[in-house]
Order: C-alpha cells, then structure tokens, then sequence
C-alpha cells in the first residue's frame, strides 16, 4: 500500500506507506504509516496487540489506520 484515500462524510482521509509518506522516518507512525484527516496529520500508534490508537484521543483501538479515521470523524460530527 502506497497512498490509500478515502471520503467518509465529506472527509478526505489519506493513509500513505513506504516512499509516499512525507516526513522523515521518524516522524512517521507504526510500520511508516501516515494518516491524515482533511490534509491534519493525526499521529498514531500500534498497540502489542497490533490495533491503531491515535494520540491524545480517547478511542476503543481499531484494526486499521482507516477505521481509525473514520472513528475521529464520526466523534467529531457527534459533537458538532
């Protein structure tokens, strides 16, 4: 997977891999993964049990950096 995009209610959503990810090694998340929300980089970990968190966020861990995604989008609209 190199760049990956997706529209969720209106969102764009962007999870980019390997040679396509902007920032330096260490700036990226697990595995080089970088996820962005509306062109906002959302960083990310990996939990032991290979599930996706996003720092600073309070969210059950999800499977997929896009899930994951798709999880902040639906808190944010809720509290709108």
């Amino acid at each position: 997977m190199a760049e990956q995009r997706e529209n969720y209610r209106g969102r764009e959503i962007i999870v980019r891999s390997g040679e396509d990810a902007l920032t330096a090694t260490e700036g990226r998340g697990p595995e080089g993964l970088e996820l962005f929300i509306e062109g906002e980089k959302v960083f990310m970990v990996r939990n032991a049990a290979g599930a996706f968190i996003a720092s600073g966020l309070a969210f059950d861990p999800q499977p997929s950096p896009m899930d994951l995604a798709k999880k902040i989008i639906d808190s944010k609209q809720a509290g709108e």
